[in-house]
C-alpha cells in the first residue's frame, strides 16, 4: 500500500513579540516598594516633592511622625522594624546625628533631606528636582 504524501511543513516562525505598552501607561520601576518619609509637616514642599517623585515611580509612601520614631524606645529596634517595613527611608528636618544612628540601625538606605533642596520658584526647577530625587531612589533601590 502506498504512503500518502503530505505537503512540506511551513518554515518555523520567529516568536511573537509582546505587544507594545499603551502610550498612556507609564513605567513603574518601584511598584510594590514602600518608602518611609519621616517629617514633621507632610505638606511641606520637600515632603510633597519626595512623595510625588516616589509615587511617579510606582512606590507607596508612608509619612511617619518623627516624635514616634525618636522617642520612647531603642533606636536599634525601631531601625530594624523600619527596615522590614520600608525599602528606603527619607528623613526631613531631623538632626544629622539621629539620621546617622537610624542609618546604622536599619538595613535599608536612609536619606537625609534628599528632596529638601529648598523652595522652587519655577515649574522647570521643580521638575529638575523631581527627576534628581527619582534618580537617587532608583540608584539606591535597584
Amino acid at each position: 500500500m502506498p504512503q500518502p504524501k503530505f505537503p512540506p511543513a511551513p518554515p518555523p516562525q520567529p516568536p511573537a513579540r509582546p505587544p507594545a505598552p499603551a502610550p498612556w501607561t507609564r513605567a513603574a520601576p518601584l511598584r510594590g516598594i514602600s518608602l518611609g518619609l519621616v517629617c514633621a509637616d507632610a505638606e511641606a514642599p520637600a515632603a510633597r516633592l519626595f512623595r510625588d517623585a516616589a509615587q511617579d515611580l510606582g512606590a507607596q509612601v508612608t509619612v511617619l511622625d518623627p516624635a514616634r520614631i525618636t522617642g520612647g524606645g531603642a533606636l536599634d529596634s525601631v531601625g530594624r522594624l523600619l527596615g522590614r517595613l520600608y525599602g528606603a527611608i527619607e528623613c526631613q528636618g531631623l538632626a544629622p546625628a539621629l539620621v546617622r544612628a537610624l542609618s546604622e540601625a536599619t538595613p535599608v538606605p536612609v536619606f537625609d533631606g534628599l528632596a529638601a533642596a529648598g523652595a522652587t520658584s519655577s515649574v522647570l526647577e521643580r521638575d529638575r528636582q523631581l527627576r534628581a530625587v527619582q534618580m537617587a531612589l532608583l540608584a539606591a533601590l535597584r
